[in-house]
């Protein structure tokens, strides 16, 4: 079961995937440098001796343990205390501690696990140097570019790629970045698929221009269509067929959702439930099922 929107308040922005559309800002790679939030990274004002880091050895809800050793990480000193999760748009990413872990996602990508070390304080932000990521977290006002106010402001370094963002309070009950993307999209999936007037699974969300998101949807007879509507009203600006080869690769990402009330075919073993608030909101199929 994938569990899509948390408890405390909805998921910062959209999957905004490789070389999707030039006017969001995407990067064509698919991982873009957002650029919107600079890296705490140098030292500056309050950084610690040459390898200081907060005291570990903390007890109750003021410590984790570490994945190193079993050895428990202090979090009473940390300036955004846990529990938290963070998230970013262009390209929608998340991060949540899960135990002793960071775990990194991105829409259609692999997640990415890091064990949470003790961090240096850099700028008065928590800086943690845990391979394969660099995470910096800062408390204070934060707004992301869908416009969603958090709580500190984070960036995630992967593979010498900064992705900006906002921490929120609370824990997330969200498993995978493209179930979170399309629970934010879900006003537009529904007008889409209204429109549509037919079965069709969904292959993609993403911002368009004017404010507008736009979704893919692939027909039971093969046929893509993409649609936008207006993210807060679902007012449809344009729902067209897709010519043969001419989709781009945020139309057709490793996403495949299928809106509740519609069976999924009986050899997609595997489909997992999307559930919103203890609702069942449909099914992710794998990506090898042909709907």
């Amino acid at each position: 079961m994938i569990r899509a929107v948390d408890n405390f308040r909805r998921t910062a922005g959209l999957s905004c995937l490789a070389a999707a559309l030039m006017a969001t800002g995407c990067d064509m790679g698919g991982d873009a440098n957002s650029g919107s939030v600079d890296m705490a990274g140098a030292e500056g004002e309050g950084t610690p001796g040459a390898g200081d880091g907060y005291a570990a050895g903390g007890d109750g809800e003021s410590s984790l343990t570490a994945a190193s050793g079993g050895q428990s990480v202090d979090t009473s000193a940390w300036a955004f205390p846990p529990p938290f999760y963070a998230a970013g748009d262009e390209p929608y990413w998340r991060l949540d501690l899960a135990d002793e872990w960071f775990v990194f996602r991105r829409a259609g990508l692999p997640e990415i696990e890091a064990p949470i070390v003790q961090p240096d304080r850099v700028r008065g932000a928590d800086l943690f140097e845990t391979p394969p990521l660099i995470v910096s977290v800062k408390a204070g006002p934060c707004r992301s570019d869908a416009g969603v106010e958090g709580d500190a402001v984070v960036t995630v370094t992967f593979d010498g790629v900064d992705f900006g963002g906002c921490a929120f309070r609370g824990q997330s009950e969200a498993d995978t970045a493209d179930a979170a993307a399309i629970i934010e999209a879900l006003p537009v999936v529904d007008a889409c698929l209204r429109r549509l007037a037919q079965p069709a699974v969904v292959t993609g969300a993403y911002p368009r221009d004017e404010g507008r998101t736009a979704v893919t949807l692939r027909a039971r007879n093969g046929v893509l269509f993409e649609c936008a509507a207006e993210a807060q009203t679902g007012d449809i600006a344009f729902l067209d067929p897709v010519e043969p080869g001419s989709a781009g690769a945020w139309m057709n990402t490793q996403i495949r959702f299928l809106r509740d009330g519609v069976a999924p075919p009986p050899t997609c073993a595997g489909a997992e439930q999307v559930v919103s608030e203890g609702k069942v909101l449909g099914m992710m199929l794998p990506a090898k099922c042909r709907f």
